[in-house]
């Protein structure tokens, strides 16, 4: 259990928020909410070359056809893609003439859970440029909507209340936004089901959505903005508003020196997410400015446009390529890095309609303030269920989860982040053992982060990134949190350890300008054993179009443990070069072995490190060619 960290209560981050120092060399990013239009119309060019390619034409069901209408509805109701208002209208029609058939004979599928909130939004935003005949039919047709008949995620379809995950807010919001047309009266409803969601929020006010992935945790949170920006006040206003005020805060500090939102689970390292994310800091730099508190109000309207502006260069990308679902530059109708419902088209056109959310919930009257992504200082923890702390310093900033999620992540760090620079260029998500989403050609897949390793008893070589469960412990203190550096140490031990032969683990990790700094020990079960300290660093090789050059170059060998502390300086171990950029990696280690492996953001070269003794210390940095590195 990780040990909780000074400040992650909500008080303490806005106090911290509120502290927060801004540079006199600040500059507003220069963007207004219409980037959200942008980032939709991209999404709906995405959409409909997937269409086109022939790929999706069988999965464009109901979901998709009603993310569509909401963001095309969006965009010529906000005087863009107008030429189009006929293609909307027939695609409206046959929407709505197929939505409340889905209840006939017991038919409920989840694509009738996500459509109503979408519909419901298109149909708000067309109302004053459509004949109002046409407007009344589909109106009425929403009007049919039961939600015993037609949902699957709904208490009588399901199991029982532990089997209510995200896919009944969407409902929920769905049925909010028909109350406020009149169609119905969703208190009932509501009282049936928020009471068993609530509980699924931890302290932090995330929400626990089975394995506690990341995104929905931050999707749910979105879409109950959506629900009390349109107006909800009813019995649920309160506990709903405290828990996403809650996880809002968390939002912001867990964001990343590049603008990612944090990875972790299910659909991670889709573009998105920052949408999502952007749709909840925009929620929220609104719920402070109401407030008077316009130095939080104007971080969070930063963070949304950081969040924007680190998916630019995959969903807007030069010389006009393809807009991209996931951070990768393979052919995205191949679907590398996605989940067998992560289909291309699908996951475009939700990055519209997120972003649609995002620009319903904007005010730019709010002025941007430096947030805490870009200003640091701070060293976070999330409650032991999403099980992962968060670094930032001097530009940089480090995730690591303490207990990875089988088939998604790895234990260890798994994110290392630069401001500016290429995501995965150090590395923005960990590699898992029977990934369950896909990977290029015969790639390989293995449990794998930057982390410590050791050999067993038996000689068998095991690493922490494997390791999870009840079996490993871990503690984590912080020894510093400085704008200009954070030093923060973490203890592994438990029966995961013991049984593989060793007592437990520590590493003190140390971001500053200097770049990351890694020391590693491993703690042996007795005085008399001294096993060798083995550490695996992943180096980018591929990522499906950019021309990367990575070298390596063994360190000079030692033989034994250096008994100066002086002689223990890192020495280069390899460069990776990425267009004007390059990843630097100085290591006492010696390498020992390798082999290629692969994540959604690309195929890596994971390179094995010995020592000559129980410790090992690392140098990683990232710059642009030509920057003097720090001393």
């Amino acid at each position: 259990m990780n040990k909780r960290m000074q400040g992650t209560c909500p008080d303490g981050l806005l106090r911290k928020l509120n502290q927060l120092e801004t540079p006199a060399d600040f500059e507003p990013t220069g963007t207004d909410r219409s980037i959200y239009l942008d980032l939709m119309e991209s999404a709906l060019d995405g959409w409909r070359f997937g269409q086109k390619a022939g790929a999706d034409a069988e999965k464009d069901g109901l979901q998709v056809r009603s993310r569509v209408l909401s963001c095309l509805g969006g965009l010529i109701a906000a005087g863009r893609r107008e030429e189009e208002l006929r293609a909307w209208e027939d695609l409206m029609d046959r929407a709505c003439d197929d939505l409340p058939k889905r209840g006939d004979a017991g038919h409920a599928g989840p694509e009738t859970d996500f459509a109503v909130k979408e519909l419901m939004l298109a149909l708000r935003a067309m109302q004053p440029r459509v004949p109002q005949e046409k407007f009344a039919g589909w109106k009425d047709k929403l009007g049919q909507i039961e939600p015993e008949r037609h949902y699957a995620s709904v208490l009588g379809r399901v199991s029982g209340k532990e089997a209510l995950h995200n896919i009944n807010i969407y409902n929920m919001a769905g049925e909010y936004l028909r109350e406020a047309e009149g169609l119905t009266d969703s208190r009932d409803y509501f009282a049936e089901h928020w009471p068993a969601q609530l509980e699924r929020f931890d302290e932090n006010g995330m929400y626990r959505d089975p394995g506690s992935p990341m995104l929905y945790d931050l999707t749910v949170r979105a879409h109950i903005g959506l629900m009390l920006g349109s107006g909800y006040g009813g019995e649920f206003r309160e506990a709903l508003d405290r828990n996403i005020r809650q996880g809002g805060l968390m939002s912001i500090f867990m964001q990343s020196a590049a603008g990612q939102v944090p990875y972790g689970g299910r659909s991670s390292q889709f573009n998105f997410n920052e949408a999502l994310h952007a749709a909840v800091c925009e929620y929220e730099a609104s719920r402070y400015a109401k407030l008077g508190n316009f130095k939080a109000a104007g971080a969070f309207k930063r963070s949304a446009k950081l969040a924007v502006r680190s998916v630019l260069r995959w969903v807007r990308p030069e010389a006009g390529g393809l807009p991209r679902h996931l951070k990768n530059k393979y052919d995205p109708l191949s679907e590398y890095g996605a989940e067998p419902y992560g289909h291309y088209a699908k996951y475009m056109i939700s990055l519209g309609s997120f972003a649609y959310m995002a620009w319903l919930a904007a005010d730019d009257g709010i002025e941007e303030a430096i947030c805490p992504a870009e200003a640091g200082g701070y060293v976070l923890g999330t409650s032991d269920s999403f099980h992962a702390v968060f670094a930032n310093a001097a530009g940089r900033s480090i995730q690591i989860d303490l207990c990875g999620s089988a088939g998604y992540d790895a234990t260890g760090l798994g994110r290392y982040h630069r401001s500016g620079l290429p995501t995965e260029l150090a590395l923005s998500a960990p590699f898992a053992a029977n990934a369950a989403y896909r990977l290029p050609g015969q790639a390989d897949s293995s449990d794998a982060c930057i982390g410590p390793g050791w050999r067993t008893p038996d000689g068998k070589l095991v690493f922490l990134a494997e390791l999870r469960g009840d079996g490993l412990k871990s503690e984590v203190e912080v020894d510093r949190a400085e704008t200009s550096e954070v030093r923060l140490r973490i203890g592994y031990s438990g029966p995961a350890l013991t049984q593989k032969g060793i007592f437990g683990i520590e590493e003190k990790y140390t971001l500053s300008a200097r770049g990351l700094e890694i020391a590693c020990r491993i703690v042996p079960t007795s005085g008399e054993e001294k096993p060798e300290a083995y550490y695996r660093v992943p180096l980018l090789v591929e990522n499906g179009g950019d021309y990367i050059v990575c070298e390596v170059a063994a360190p000079q060998k030692r033989e034994r443990e250096p008994e100066r502390e002086e002689d223990r300086t890192p020495a280069r171990l390899a460069d990776v070069r990425l267009g004007t950029t390059v990843y630097r990696v100085s290591t006492t280690g010696i390498a020992a072995l390798d082999f290629e492996c692969a994540n959604r953001n690309g195929v890596y070269r994971l390179v094995t490190l010995r020592a000559a003794g129980t410790e090992q210390k690392l140098k990683l940095d990232m710059d642009t060619f030509g920057a003097k590195q720090a001393e």
